[in-house]
C-alpha cells in the first residue's frame, strides 16, 4: 500500500511519529503524488533538524523521484520505476486485498426492518450500506456474516394485527375502527383479504410471515443477500439468563414494580428499565439477550446499522455489553441516516401507518438496482442524503453511476478492438514494454495504484462512500487520458503497453464496483 510505503520511510528516519499524521492524495500533479504533515507536526515540536534530515534521507529513496518540504507539508512524488512496477503488481488478481481482519470473525446485522410492511427507500439505504460492507470486511480478510433480526414480537407487532383485524371487518362489511398510531397501508387490506379467502386461523403468524416474505423478496431483487435471519421470539426465552447473570453482579434492582438495570454505572446517563411493572420484557432487555447471544457464537466483532432514531439507544447498548463481561468496543454500531427523494421538483413524503410508502421495489424498478445503490452510497452514512430520481435516471456523465459503468465499458471495447487488430491477451500480457508509459499514463497508474489504500480506508472507518468516490476519480483519469490519448495505435509496442494498462484498470473498476455490490457493465 502506498500510505503504508510513505509511512515506513518517514519512521525509518524519525522514528516514533507525532500524534495526528495524516498522509493526503494529491489529485492533478502539481505538487506531488501525496502529502504528509509530518513537517508541520515536527515544527510544532521545534524538531527543525530533524525536518531538515528528514528531506535529505528521504531524497535518496529510489522509489521517490522528489521529496519536498512545502509550507509544513511533506510532498511525496513516486519514481517512473516505482509505478511501473506496481502496475504490474496490480495484474494479481489478490491485488488490493488485506489480511488485516484475517482470523477474526464478524457479525454484520443490518436492515431488520419490523415485519409491519414492505420495506422503504430508507431502508434501502441500510441494506446498500451493510452489502458493501460485507464485501469490503471479506476483502480485508475477515471470516463474515450477515444477519437479519426479525422483530416478530412487542407492540408493533400488537398494533400490526389489531390493524389487521379492523381491515378484515371493513372487508366484511361491518364497521372497522382502526386503533391510534395503526397501520393504514393498501398491503394491509390485500393481506386481509388473503386471510379471508384461505380461511386462515392464526392471523399473528400469517401477516408476520407474509410480510417477511414480502420483505425477503424485496431484498433478494435489490440484491442483498443474508446469512442468516433470527427471529426475536427465539431471543426472548433467553432474557431470564440476562437477567441471573447482572443479578449476580449486582447490577439490577427493582423500582415502581419494574426491574432496572444499572446502566449509569457503565456511563449511561440514566439506568434503564428491563422489565416492566406488568412483567413485560423491553426492547432493551431483548437486545441484550441477543448481543449476548452473539459472542456466545464466537464473533469477535459485531457491527450493526441502526436507523436515526436509535442514536440515544448506542449507550445503553454499550453499559450493557460491558456489564456482561464483554468488550464495549466490540460492539461497532453504525446510524444510517434519512433518506430523501426528490420527485417533480418536490420533496416526497414517506409514513409506513399512513399508508404513504416509497418503497424499495417501487424505486428499484424506476431507476434500477445499480443505481439507487450507487447514490444511497455516495454519502457517509452519518449524513442524511436527498438525490432526484429524475437526474438519476439520465445517462450521461453526469450521472455518476452512468459515468463509472461507462468507463468499464469502454474499457472492455477498447480490449475487444485491441483483439480485432491482432493484440490478442498474450500480446500485451507477457512482458509488455511498460518503460514506453510516461507522463500522459501517470494519473491513472498513481489512481490504479491507490486502490488498495481505499480499500482498507473504507474498511477501517465503515465508510463505502470513499470506494465510491474513488471509482469517480478513476473513471475520471481514465476518460481525461483516452479523450487525448490513442490506445491502439500504429505504434505496436505502444499499443501493448497501453492495453495492458487498460486490462489493468478494467479489473480495478470492476473490483472496486463489485465490493460496492454494482455490476460492472461490459456493454452500453
Amino acid at each position: 500500500m502506498i500510505k503504508d510505503k510513505i509511512h515506513k520511510a518517514i519512521v525509518r528516519v524519525v522514528g516514533e511519529i507525532p500524534e495526528g499524521h495524516e498522509i493526503e492524495r494529491i489529485k492533478g500533479g502539481k505538487w506531488g503524488d501525496f502529502s504528509s504533515n509530518i513537517g508541520f507536526l515536527l515544527k510544532k515540536k521545534g524538531d527543525f533538524t530533524l525536518i531538515k534530515k528528514l528531506t535529505e534521507e528521504l531524497s535518496k529513496d529510489n522509489d521517490f523521484s522528489l521529496v519536498k518540504l512545502e509550507r509544513g507539508y511533506l510532498n511525496f512524488c513516486f519514481s517512473r520505476e516505482y509505478l511501473l512496477l506496481g502496475l504490474k503488481c496490480a495484474a494479481d488478481e489478490n491485488f488490493g486485498r488485506g489480511d488485516w481482519g484475517k482470523g477474526k470473525k464478524l457479525l454484520l446485522e443490518f436492515v431488520s426492518a419490523n415485519p409491519t410492511g414492505p420495506l422503504s427507500v430508507v431502508q434501502a439505504r441500510a441494506g446498500a450500506l451493510g452489502q458493501a460492507l460485507a464485501n469490503i470486511f471479506t476483502f480485508s480478510g475477515f471470516e463474515v456474516t450477515t444477519e437479519y433480526y426479525i422483530n416478530d414480537a412487542g407492540t408493533q407487532i400488537e398494533l400490526l394485527v389489531k390493524s389487521l383485524e379492523e381491515r378484515i371487518k371493513e372487508l366484511k362489511g361491518e364497521k372497522g375502527e382502526m386503533p391510534p398510531g395503526g397501520y393504514r397501508g393498501e398491503y394491509l387490506k390485500e393481506i386481509a383479504q388473503e386471510i379471508l379467502n384461505k380461511g386462515v386461523k392464526d392471523k399473528r403468524q400469517y401477516i408476520t410471515e407474509r410480510i417477511l416474505q414480502m420483505q425477503k423478496e424485496a431484498l433478494s431483487a435489490f440484491e442483498i443477500h443474508f446469512d442468516s435471519w433470527v427471529k426475536e421470539s427465539s431471543i426472548r426465552p433467553k432474557i431470564e439468563g440476562i437477567i441471573k447473570v447482572l443479578q449476580k453482579k449486582n447490577l439490577v434492582y427493582e423500582k415502581d414494580g419494574a426491574l432496572f438495570f444499572t446502566a449509569t454505572r457503565f456511563g449511561d446517563t440514566e439506568d434503564r428499565v428491563l422489565i416492566t411493572k406488568d412483567g413485560r420484557p423491553t426492547y432493551f432487555a431483548t437486545d441484550l439477550a441477543y448481543h449476548q447471544d452473539k459472542f456466545q457464537r464466537g464473533f469477535s466483532v459485531l457491527v450493526n446499522i441502526w436507523g436515526p432514531d436509535h442514536h440515544g439507544y448506542i449507550p445503553r447498548m454499550k453499559a450493557g455489553i460491558k456489564a456482561l463481561g464483554y468488550p464495549p468496543e466490540q460492539l461497532v454500531i453504525i446510524i444510517a441516516q434519512q433518506v430523501s427523494l426528490l420527485g417533480e421538483n418536490k420533496v416526497l413524503k414517506m409514513s409506513k401507518r399512513e399508508g404513504r410508502i416509497i418503497t424499495l421495489d417501487e424505486v428499484r424498478k424506476e431507476i434500477g438496482t445499480d443505481t439507487l445503490k450507487f447514490y444511497l452510497l455516495m454519502r457517509k452514512s452519518s449524513q442524511g442524503m436527498q438525490f432526484d430520481l429524475e437526474e438519476a435516471k439520465k445517462e450521461t456523465k453526469d450521472n455518476p453511476v452512468y459515468y463509472v459503468q461507462y468507463a468499464h465499458a469502454r474499457l472492455n471495447s477498447i480490449l475487444k478492438f485491441g483483439e480485432e487488430k491482432g493484440f490478442s491477451n498474450q500480446a500485451y500480457l507477457k512482458n509488455p514494454p511498460l518503460h514506453l508509459l510516461g507522463d500522459k499514463e501517470r494519473e491513472v497508474i498513481m489512481d490504479i495504484l491507490y486502490f488498495p489504500d481505499v480499500v482498507k480506508m473504507a474498511a477501517e472507518t465503515f465508510e463505502p462512500h470513499i470506494l465510491t468516490y474513488y471509482l469517480i476519480e478513476l473513471a475520471e483519469s481514465f476518460h481525461n487520458f483516452y479523450e487525448k490519448e490513442r490506445v491502439v495505435s500504429e505504434d505496436k509496442e505502444l499499443t501493448k503497453a497501453r492495453l495492458f494498462l487498460s486490462w489493468v484498470l478494467k479489473k480495478v473498476l470492476k473490483k472496486g464496483l463489485n465490493l460496492l455490490g454494482i455490476s460492472a457493465k461490459e456493454k452500453m
